[in-house]
């Protein structure tokens, strides 16, 4: 088989071969439009069966007793027709973005050889007569021939009950754009839409990561850096049509998706490498395999951010699954509290809980704790029956500083120091009794009057340095996976009114910043089957204080034997050049990453600045630049603090800068333009170019938070990365850029 460095070669000086591959998708994507419209034409106006059944009722109220059976029965037969054409309409393919890959198959089976050619999308659609035919991705049997075979593969497959042997000729992915070919990639590289039907034939690119510390790809002339939205080659990036999400999925993802639908299956992956796209891909396959038992409505989607919750709700009605559950944990285990204890509905969740009982509360050995007394509680019927009996058993182990010691023995995490736990206990001590003294059904007491300033300045304060708050009755936010666990051990299963909740499948997205307890709560709202998906990636760490230990050590907190670990070795987000920083940062840390980036891009570019001032002022020209060059590019100007945000934020909105944005409490447009945020809020998303400021030694010393933050903080970028120091730069970055920088 002809090379593709071969075939590309071939096609560099001949103009007409180079258009040979557009012009036959023009053709096709051409003749399928056509098809549709006049399909969609031959459909009867629905408002004609509207009128007539308007008019059958009012027949209906005026017509003898012995007419109103027959005009009832046409009234019947009326709205069938029109159902049935009202089902036809909807399940037409979208002439907007029909289908997403073009596939032609030579094949044998016992009737003999045939070729066939087939386009795959998100609705079925076949029509023999005119030789379309159009297959749903999660559906047809011949999908799984696009997803685990490359042009010029033989392939053997089973569809139904046939033994199916053949050879994949053309396999290409299409990028369709409101009724408009805008990209075709192929093996031989991707052709790109200029003007008109023309087509730029852009070279494939090596699908290994190459390249080291100190080898960085930087462009042969120095006028090209510093400049956003430039490629390695110096040349502006013209392609910035992607394919759609289901496209892009590779053999392995693919056979995670459609895995059996019960059992526990965890994906490792890098950022940018697939595995929330393979959560949400999973539950439209379920869905679609099995409408009613994984209908929208009895799935769940967990994620740790308001802005994933927004993004995941946009997606999945994108691939067919509306009335899905999505939410962030403190949300959902909230709203459970306050069905499952209203006595203690309006107890506020404090924000001022210091690290050591944050990190006490989220230990396993106090799951284990709080689960081995609820079960000992269950053996008695009094307390079985008591609703306020898991609030009693989670006040007693909290405020019991030689029963927390003892907990912290019933797991293999690192238990506390004792200046912290009996700090955490303390604080426990003035909190957890007075949540305790409320009772279902009595009165809630009035709450004391806050003191005066002088009041307050006399305040008592403990040996420990927290001050002591009798008079404030308030849970924190780690108390509510406590509560919710202990109900279900000593009182049954959640509820949503008089039923249990029973969730078929549940998403947990980015797991590993998950508490055991949390964890725990959730895998016991889904049914039997356990029909889980858990995603997250060991590099992508925000939460320090959860015990993670990897995904061996949440098993044994849960109690779950051994679970085969899926990873995913590459990366579809962001570049080669970007990957390799991200690398470089995380240090030892970054054995779990991909070690593939199939894609190049511009160098990771450092710049070292006297302070804000220079930077804001350096940043607001190229911003305003690139808005000019790419109005519908996406930015992200992170900062490790709010504080580091505000100010950058109003030295670009005083440099004009369009489309600017300050994200603050997850509060995303999901739009072109200037987001200017703190890393943690875009942990999960994606932009086109990122800025990320301040990347100082100060801000990022070298310790393992800082050397995650910036690891994440990098992989939001799709395109181009640039870092921004205005004072000593962070020793966590790598020798090769500090040494460029400019």
């Amino acid at each position: 088989m002809t090379s593709d460095v071969t075939l590309f070669a071939s096609h560099l000086g001949d103009p007409e071969a180079t258009q040979a591959v557009p012009k036959e998708e023009l053709t096709l994507l051409r003749r399928v439009l056509h098809h549709l419209e006049e399909r969609r034409a031959a459909i009867p106006a629905l408002q004609t069966y509207d009128a007539e059944l308007i008019s059958l009722r009012d027949q209906v109220s005026e017509a003898r007793l012995e007419d109103v059976p027959a005009l009832l029965a046409q009234m019947e037969r009326l709205a069938g027709i029109s159902a049935q054409r009202n089902e036809l309409r909807v399940n037409l393919v979208d002439p907007g973005n029909p289908y997403f890959a073009h596939l032609a198959m030579r094949e044998q089976d016992r009737s003999g050889t045939r070729d066939r050619e087939v386009l795959i999308g998100r609705t079925t659609y076949i029509d023999a007569a005119s030789n379309i035919r159009i297959v749903d991705w999660r559906h047809a049997p011949v999908s799984q021939i696009y997803y685990r075979y490359a042009e010029g593969d033989v392939y053997e497959e089973r569809f139904g009950d046939r033994e199916v042997e053949g050879e994949l000729l053309i396999r290409r992915t299409v990028t369709i754009h409101k009724g408009s070919l805008v990209r075709i990639a192929t093996p031989q590289g991707t052709y790109v839409r200029q003007q008109g039907d023309d087509f730029r034939l852009i070279p494939p690119r090596a699908a290994d990561l190459s390249g080291g510390q100190g080898k960085a790809t930087r462009p042969a002339e120095a006028k090209s850096r510093g400049k956003l939205g430039v490629g390695p080659d110096g040349q502006q990036r013209i392609d910035r049509h992607l394919p759609e999400i289901s496209a892009l999925l590779d053999p392995r993802q693919f056979d995670l998706i459609s895995r059996t639908d019960s059992g526990i299956v965890v994906i490792q992956g890098g950022a940018g490498s697939g595995k929330t796209t393979i959560g949400l891909h999973r539950l439209a396959f379920l869905n679609y395999q099995g409408p009613k038992k994984f209908a929208g409505e009895r799935m769940m989607v967990i994620t740790t951010s308001k802005g994933l919750v927004s993004y995941t709700s946009e997606v999945l009605p994108a691939l067919g699954v509306r009335d899905v559950q999505v939410h962030t944990f403190p949300t959902w285990a909230q709203r459970m509290r306050r069905i499952h204890f209203p006595w203690m509905s309006d107890v506020e969740v404090t924000e001022d809980t210091p690290l050591s009982v944050s990190k006490l509360k989220k230990h396993p050995g106090i799951l284990r704790a709080i689960e081995r007394r609820s079960q000992l509680a269950q053996e008695d019927p009094k307390l079985r029956s008591d609703p306020h009996a898991p609030v009693t058993l989670w006040a007693e182990l909290l405020t019991d500083l030689d029963a927390v010691r003892q907990a912290m023995l019933l797991s293999d995490a690192p238990a506390l120091e004792d200046a912290e736990i009996q700090q955490a206990v303390r604080w426990c001590s003035d909190r957890c009794p007075l949540v305790a003294e409320l009772r279902p059904g009595e009165p809630r007491a009035e709450p004391a009057a806050p003191p005066d300033e002088e009041d307050d300045l006399r305040m008592d304060v403990g040996i420990d340095g927290l001050p002591t708050t009798e008079d404030h009755l308030t849970l924190d936010l780690e108390d509510d996976a406590l509560l919710l666990r202990a109900y279900q051990i000593l009182r049954g299963p959640l509820r949503k009114g008089k039923e249990p909740i029973q969730v078929e499948h549940l998403f947990v997205d980015e797991a590993q910043d998950f508490a055991a307890a949390e964890l725990a709560v959730l895998i016991d709202v889904t049914t039997e089957r356990r029909s889980i998906t858990l995603a997250g990636d060991t590099s992508q760490r925000l939460v320090m204080d959860n015990h993670f230990r990897g995904w061996e050590g949440m098993f044994r907190d849960l109690g779950i034997e051994a679970i085969a670990i899926e990873p995913l070795k590459i990366a579809y987000r962001s570049t080669r050049e970007i990957l390799e920083l991200a690398k470089d940062v995380l240090g030892p840390m970054a054995d779990a990453l991909p070690s593939v980036a199939p894609r190049t891009g511009a160098p990771v570019e450092m710049f070292i600045t006297p302070g804000p001032g220079v930077a804001v002022a350096q940043l607001g020209e190229a911003l305003r630049a690139l808005a000019l060059r790419e109005p519908r590019a996406t930015v992200a100007v992170l900062a490790r603090y709010s504080d580091q945000a505000d100010v950058y934020y109003d030295g670009l909105r005083r440099a004009e800068v369009p489309n600017l944005h300050r994200v603050k409490e997850q509060d995303f447009r999901f739009r072109p333009g200037v987001d200017v945020t703190e890393i943690r809020e875009v942990k999960g998303l994606e932009y086109d170019y990122v800025i990320l400021v301040d990347v100082n030694a100060s801000t990022f010393p070298d310790d393992i938070e800082s050397r995650h933050l910036l690891h994440v903080a990098a992989t939001r970028a799709a395109h181009q990365l640039w870092l921004v120091a205005t004072g000593p730069e962070s020793t966590v970055l790598p020798h090769w850029l500090t040494d460029t920088a400019l």
